[in-house]
């Protein structure tokens, strides 16, 4: 065995050790697919610009553009770019002295070109490769998505405000999985002014390029030279962009051109088709999980939700797609084993499973941010970002689902699907895009219910909340539980009710309901809320209370910015619903209120009511929107509508505490004198009636008389309940409340309006004229007296007299009607209970032959039998 002396072991060990630091140093000064080269000998060549006619006052972000060059080289599938800036300020030298240039290693070479920095028109050379660091940054991470792209950094020295930053470079290579077609889009105009800019692409003749304009009318020069078609964009000057903010997704405010070598979209649909059409055979545990749900499940239908709910639950959203597994999905076996995969490992799972229960599946390509515009871009792979699956039941019935969405539950035919628009099937027949269909509900996706007891004007307040979300507002609080204790959450919730009560607490920590069939998941909260009535500002004997649907408002966005060139995007498909009844302590004389808001993006309608009694208001809201965007053009009016309906959102109640403490009782003993005084009235006219003896119909005759029967029974039944009807109304709206009248007609109330008074006060002499008269009637009728045909007539003709003059009166002096729909409604009653009974008792056989009697029947006068002989004897 040899030998060392110990301090030459050393030096030698230091020795490695040097050459192990100096391989690694090389290693990374020379990162692998990152080179220095020469530019292109393709390119065309624009002389590096170093003065600039654009103001720094005009430009954000302390930088801005004087170059911005970039070319295409089809064949060679080279792309070429070289950008010159300007540092206006610190902010920009803070964050644009390092260069960042992201590549694929799988299939891009790197090759750096230039980088100098231009200081008083001087060039500083800065390029060097051994401080190129190359950094695997995997920007997809938090998404759950890793395609092994790298970024070389390199970090520029002794950088100063008013420097130029000149860099060029070319990325070498394309995915294999695109058979080398190519396809790419770009703006011609970016947000800041820009002095030049240069689009050149190059491509052999014989290969037809297609390019389509995006908001703007700038056609390329187009030459064809040495076998090959140059597509050139030279512009200068370039104004900025005014971008508006809050513009939908599938929205893009920069002008642009698309190109492709795709015609159709058919040659899309047929270059993705090998991709997912593999024939590998099935793994035992998959086969075997799918012969479990075929088993298990004896329909189509309940097979489809369970392979669905295994994708979606059990199978966790994370993507590997380094190289050609950016297009190419994972075979289905092993996605199964793993347990995870993107969106296309997993529809493509799910597709494998229904196929193998004889269910027909595609795997469709959508873009989840364009949605129906897609189809204003040119034909490429590069037109979508996600994988959802089409499948079609017996009777050739289509539906459409995401694989990615976890925790959706209800019946097949109502899960929910994002609004995708249209989607590129992955399937031999496929010629154009399909047109994704959601689902279609009318409930809406939020309904809430808030019930307020308030027992006093001084105590607390008790609220319970009951919230029932369906569709994907269920599916988002089905997940949001479940990764949230109830501790948070309950946190949570006192907070959004503290911003309107401040004196809110919980009283019971909120439940849920999860109704996993229906697809509904329900939230119970209880609080109590302390000083719920607040003293006004003006008057510190009056206090008040206000209620808003908060949930509702929640929804309610209000944009940043009014004046627009832009579509405004908003939350689409909403429809929310919220219900505030509210228990008081003490009937209430307030009008009934309705409010209707029609825009071409939404509806609205809400509608304030009481009970019979006065002591519940009911407040009901309804929000649907209709579209996801507003035009530009149509702002100001959405804006105009959206201000109305915020100040709808509001309702307010006012209390009097000086007109509660001022009186010792609330009964009102006036206006009880002034019904006794009219009970006099009317029973005396009654009275008078009672003796009317009208002679029966001609013809009929008490020796003849019907009994009471037959349609009459109906009527008579009516009339009984008429006294119990007019009193309910008498006592339920508090005619007998000294309060109320005091308030009416003190002119600093609220409610104050004379003209309501003297309304009410015809009112409540009709109803006792009513109450009479029907008493009278009820007695007549059951004697079957001759008078009842012409009373009833006059009875009929009466109510429906009185309920429509009462209510064109009300309007007339512009008084609250209540509600409208109840008001209209009993108007038509009393009009079909006329149309119906006013004939019957003129004309019916049976009216004639039942009221025949008579107080003082007729009877005719006999001829003395004498007088008949004495006149005989005359003759």
């Amino acid at each position: 065995m040899l030998s060392y002396p110990r301090n030459k072991r050393k030096s030698h060990s230091l020795i490695l050790l040097l050459l192990l630091v100096l391989w690694q140093l090389t290693a990374f000064a020379a990162p692998k697919n990152v080179s220095v080269k020469p530019e292109p000998t393709w390119i065309r060549k624009l002389l590096t610009r170093t003065q600039t006619s654009i103001s720094p006052n005009d430009v954000n972000g302390g930088f801005h553009y004087l170059q911005m060059d970039l070319q295409f080289e089809v064949a060679q599938q080279e792309r070429y770019f070289h950008y010159v800036y300007k540092l206006t300020t610190e902010e920009g030298v803070q964050n644009l002295s390092e260069l960042n240039i992201t590549f694929d290693p799988n299939h891009e070479e790197l090759q750096l070109h230039k980088v100098v920095v231009w200081r008083n028109g001087k060039p500083i050379n800065q390029l060097n490769l051994n401080k190129v660091k190359v950094l695997q940054r995997e920007k997809g991470m938090e998404q759950g998505i890793y395609d092994e792209s790298l970024t070389a950094v390199l970090v520029l020295e002794d950088m100063r405000v008013g420097d130029l930053v000149e860099y060029a470079a070319t990325v070498k290579g394309v995915s294999p999985v695109f058979g080398g077609k190519f396809f790419n889009s770009f703006n011609l105009q970016g947000y800041d002014p820009m002095d030049e800019m240069l689009v050149h692409l190059v491509a052999p003749q014989h290969r037809k390029i297609n390019y389509k304009l995006y908001l703007t009318d700038k056609k390329p020069t187009v030459a064809t030279a040495n076998g090959n078609t140059t597509y050139t964009w030279h512009l200068k000057d370039l104004p900025a962009t005014p971008v508006d903010d809050e513009t939908p997704s599938w929205f893009d405010p920069y002008p642009g051109v698309y190109m492709s070598e795709y015609n159709t979209w058919q040659e899309v649909a047929q270059w993705a088709l090998p991709l997912y059409e593999g024939q590998e055979k099935l793994s035992k545990a998959l086969q075997a999980k799918i012969d479990s749900i075929k088993n298990t499940y004896g329909s189509d239908e309940g097979r489809l939700e369970a392979a669905l709910r295994f994708v979606q639950d059990e199978v966790r959203y994370l993507g590997f797609e380094a190289g050609v597994n950016g297009f190419k999905p994972h075979s289905p076996s092993m996605v199964f084993a793993q347990r995870f995969g993107d969106c296309k490992d997993k529809a493509l799972l799910l597709c494998t499973m229904l196929r193998q229960m004889n269910i027909k599946a595609h795997p469709a390509l959508v873009n989840s941010s364009s949605g129906t515009h897609i189809q204003d871009q040119l034909p490429s792979p590069y037109a979508f970002n996600h994988c959802i699956v089409r499948v079609e039941l017996l009777g050739k019935q289509v539906f459409w689902y995401d694989a990615t969405i976890s925790k959706q539950r209800g019946n097949y035919k109502s899960i929910y699907l994002p609004n995708y628009g249209k989607a590129l099937v992955i399937a031999p027949q496929t010629k154009d895009l399909a047109t994704v269909v959601p689902p279609a509900t009318d409930k809406p996706h939020i309904s809430a219910q808030e019930l307020y007891y308030i027992s006093d004007f001084d105590g607390p307040v008790t609220l319970e909340v009951r919230t029932t979300y369906t569709g994907v507002e269920a599916d988002n609080q089905r997940s949001y539980f479940a990764t949230t204790s109830l501790k948070d959450i309950g946190k949570v919730y006192l907070n959004f009710y503290a911003s309107q009560y401040p004196d809110v607490e919980q009283a019971e920590a909120p439940t849920y309901e999860d109704v996993e069939t229906s697809n509904s998941f329900t939230v119970f909260e209880k609080y109590t809320i302390s000083n719920f009535w607040a003293p006004q500002k003006d008057n510190g004997k009056v206090v008040e209370a206000w209620f808003s649907p908060q949930v509702l408002r929640g929804y309610i966005r209000e944009p940043k910015t009014s004046k627009r060139t832009m579509p405004l995007a908003l939350s689409h498909p909403l429809h929310v619903e919220q219900k505030i009844t509210v228990l008081l302590p003490e009937s209430w004389t307030v009008d009934s209120e309705e409010k209707e808001i029609e825009d071409n993006v939404f509806s609205f309608r809400r509608t304030a009511g009481y009970s019979s009694g006065g002591k519940e208001l009911m407040l009901h809201y309804a929000y649907q929107s209709h579209q996801d965007h507003v035009e530009a053009e149509a702002t100001a009016a959405y804006l105009r509508n959206q201000k109305a309906l915020l100040e709808e959102l509001s309702y307010g109640l006012t209390y009097n505490k000086a007109f509660a403490s001022g009186n010792d009782t609330d009964f009102s003993w006036q206006v009880l004198l002034l019904v006794v005084v009219l009970l006099c009235g009317f029973s005396a006219g009654a009275y008078r009636l009672y003796f009317w003896d009208p002679v029966p119909a001609n013809g009929y005759s008490l020796a003849d008389a019907e009994s009471i029967g037959g349609w009459l029974v109906l009527p008579l039944l009516g009339l009984f309940f008429t006294p119990v009807r007019v009193l309910s109304f008498l006592i339920s709206n508090e005619y007998f409340n000294q309060r109320v009248w005091t308030e009416l007609l003190d002119a600093s109330s609220n409610v104050y309006s004379p003209a309501l008074v003297v309304v009410s006060m015809a009112e409540l002499m009709m109803n006792v004229g009513f109450l009479v008269f029907s008493i009278l009637l009820i007695c007549l009728f059951i004697k079957r007296r001759s008078s009842v045909p012409k009373l009833m007539v006059l009875f009929y003709a009466a109510n429906f007299g009185y309920i429509l003059l009462d209510y064109l009166l009300v309007q007339g002096l512009g008084l609250p009607v209540g509600s409208t729909s109840e008001t209209v409604r009993s108007i038509i009653t009393a009009l079909v209970g006329a149309a119906i009974w006013i004939p019957y008792f003129n004309v019916s056989e049976r009216v004639k032959a039942t009221f025949v009697e008579q107080l003082q029947p007729y009877v005719a006068e006999e001829t003395p039998q004498y007088e008949t002989n004495e006149r005989t004897m005359i003759n």
